[in-house]
């Protein structure tokens, strides 16, 4: 049975939902699982019935959960029956603690959506944002700055770059999940930087010599190394 921890005085509600919300985007509630008790819960939590109670209709309307009269409440696969708040409640979590699947389906999207970027970037780039990217590169190489800060702004400006607002819109609604997984990368694996600084160099000129396969090529190359590291968490 899942362990939960004792909630504390910030706003019951948003508590209780997000900490059932991140044993089910971590895998540790899956489908089909059904949820204790709504009166073991609230004590194991350390909140009123009545808190509890709401944070469940909130995961039930956001298609997380269902209540199903005599069986209690069940975990649903919202990945294959989806709703527009599951997309909107995955874009808010801001922990690297996320289902082995749910883990690849994402970054495969990262990775379809700034190849995409970068072949845009070759005819639509502004002089004044590849300088700028260059900029941040070389911050990186300098260590000047905080390194994820850099890594997430030089990713946001690609998709910037593509010319394509809602691109950039879809990777700034992920932002505390990429944050988080960037930082979780180069924690586990700082060595790996100089390398993807390499990577992010050759980029930008492939994105110079309008070259959009190589740079699709190259932003591959810089998701996956991130992706090799975080994947030893899941083996």
């Amino acid at each position: 049975m899942a362990e939960f921890v004792k909630i504390g005085s910030l706003s019951l509600i948003d508590a209780v939902k997000q900490q059932l919300m991140a044993k089910i985007l971590s895998g540790e509630l899956k489908p089909g699982d059904r949820l204790p008790a709504e009166r073991d819960m609230a004590d194991k939590l350390g909140v009123s019935r009545s808190s509890l109670h709401q944070a469940v209709l909130s995961l039930e309307s956001e298609g997380f959960v269902s209540i199903v009269a005599r069986r209690g409440t069940i975990v649903n696969d919202f990945r294959k029956n989806p709703t527009p708040q599951s997309l909107a409640a995955l874009m808010s979590y801001g922990s690297i603690e996320l289902d082995h699947s749910l883990f690849s389906d994402m970054m495969d999207t990262r990775i379809w959506l700034e190849s995409e970027c970068a072949r845009r970037a070759c005819t639509h780039i502004y002089a004044s944002t590849l300088e700028e990217m260059k900029a941040m590169v070389d911050a990186m190489e300098n260590g000047e700055g905080d390194l994820s800060e850099l890594i997430y702004r030089f990713h946001y400006k690609l998709t910037q770059a593509s010319g394509n607002s809602l691109y950039s819109m879809i990777f700034r609604g992920f932002e505390q999940v990429i944050r988080s997984l960037i930082e979780k990368h180069y924690s586990m694996k700082p060595g790996d930087i100089q390398e993807s600084i390499r990577l992010r160099r050759s980029l930008l000129a492939a994105i110079e010599a309008n070259q959009p396969q190589a740079a699709a090529d190259h932003v591959c190359k810089i998701i996956c190394q991130g992706v090799d590291v975080l994947e030893a968490r899941y083996h």
